[in-house]
């Protein structure tokens, strides 16, 4: 039997009448009920906790929800008996967030404090009570680990926005700047930027978008137009070279006939003095 047909065997384990005392799970217990969980991907999956994303663990728990509320897990999840207790440091601490690929002592106290609340426990037991008569409220450790999730999604989203928006300042630079090498590459971009930042003023004052906007199309349009200038510029040059170079082959053109011409006028001169003059065709 195959590793996907064990899986399905463990996973479809008999349905049985669910004890009301069982607690009604959802997403928002992700964090309460980990210690369950994790073993459950152990024994029934055979899978570690601590080697999926986040987003693969959401997906494991929806399955982990379902078959908890319709009574087809063991019995020693929903008691925390037996090996639940014995969990090793690694399953239960190890976790594959994008903010704790390394657990330090803080943040072991907090996943100790959601363990003393999973299902079974005396704490949980005791508290249970009163967190249903106040709507199932989630308790500080579990708000606070939720909180700094979401910071470092937020922190890794602002950091995709600046590496896109300096991509695209570094498009539209080598679209209007101009394209020299070397260090007046270095400078014309140094240039180019200082323009195009030269409008921010101090956060303190209110400044008008309209005034805000005007200053980047005004720093575009300065760009664009130093660009095309330079480029006359450079095509002035370009001619005046070229017309340089035709009127340079003219003179040593036309020095050249008139050596040529010079030659045979001192040749002619000679063949007159030695009586040698044209010759006559015979009477």
């Amino acid at each position: 039997m195959g590793p996907a047909s064990k899986h399905r065997s463990r996973s479809r384990s008999p349905k049985r009448s669910r004890d009301a005392s069982i607690p009604q799970i959802t997403q928002d217990d992700y964090y309460k009920f980990n210690a369950p969980f994790r073993l459950w991907l152990r024994k029934e999956k055979e899978r570690y906790f601590d080697e999926m994303s986040s987003e693969k663990a959401r997906k494991y728990f929806g399955s982990f929800i379902r078959a908890w509320n319709e009574g087809r897990l063991r019995s020693r999840y929903y008691k925390q008996e037996g090996e639940l207790k014995q969990l090793s440091k690694d399953v239960v601490t190890r976790h594959n967030w994008g903010f704790a690929s390394k657990i330090n002592p803080s943040e072991q106290q907090k996943i100790n404090a959601i363990r003393n609340t999973a299902p079974g426990t005396q704490q949980d037991q005791e508290t249970g009570n009163s967190s249903r008569a106040s709507g199932e409220r989630p308790s500080e450790e579990t708000v606070r680990l939720r909180d700094e999730e979401e910071r470092e999604e937020r922190r890794m989203r602002r950091k995709q926005e600046r590496r896109r928006a300096k991509e695209q300042e570094e498009l539209m630079l080598d679209e209007v700047a101009p394209k020299e090498t070397g260090r007046e590459a270095k400078l014309a971009k140094k240039r180019a930027i200082s323009r195009l930042r030269h409008g921010e003023k101090s956060l303190d004052v209110d400044i008008p978008d309209e005034e805000i906007y005007a200053d980047s199309a005004d720093s575009l349009r300065a760009l664009k137009q130093e660009r095309e200038r330079r480029e006359r510029q450079r095509q002035e040059q370009q001619k005046a070279r070229d017309g340089a170079g035709r009127d340079e082959r003219l003179r040593e053109h036309a020095e050249k006939e008139r050596s040529t011409i010079e030659m045979l006028k001192a040749m002619a001169q000679q063949s007159r003095a030695q009586g040698l003059g044209m010759m006559r065709p015979p009477q």
